[in-house]
């Protein structure tokens, strides 16, 4: 198994994990339901977002915390549906990767849900 290396990584690993998230009994609604995103769309932003954050590469600026308030003003989010989408993504980073740019992305999400948990609900 190998370490997140570039963006083609980043890509499989998020087609991954939305193949599983947005099929999720307790979290996939908010993807197919709520918001109901366009995979075509929304994966390169999400990427974006990823890339820079891991790699400080490309060029993310939407605003991650009004993203999801206005989620959460259509449809209720609690703690428990952070900690499942954080417990999605760690499953899918932990079944293909491996290393240290694989750890930051686990220890980021953590920060993220956590922030999110702090300032959306």
């Amino acid at each position: 198994m190998t370490d997140i290396q570039n963006r083609a990584d980043l890509e499989f690993l998020f087609n991954s994990f939305y193949e599983i998230a947005m099929s999720d009994p307790k979290i996939g609604y908010f993807f197919t339901e709520v918001v109901a995103i366009n995979l075509q769309t929304h994966l390169p932003i999400i990427i974006d977002f990823w890339e820079y954050n891991l790699f400080h590469k490309g060029s993310y600026t939407k605003n991650l915390l009004e993203i999801h308030k206005n989620i959460h003003s259509k449809a209720t989010m609690d703690f428990s549906h952070f900690d499942h989408w954080l417990f999605l993504l760690n499953k899918t980073v932990d079944r293909y990767f491996c290393g240290t740019i694989s750890d930051k992305l686990k220890t980021n999400a953590l920060s993220i849900a956590t922030v999110m948990k702090t300032k959306v609900i």
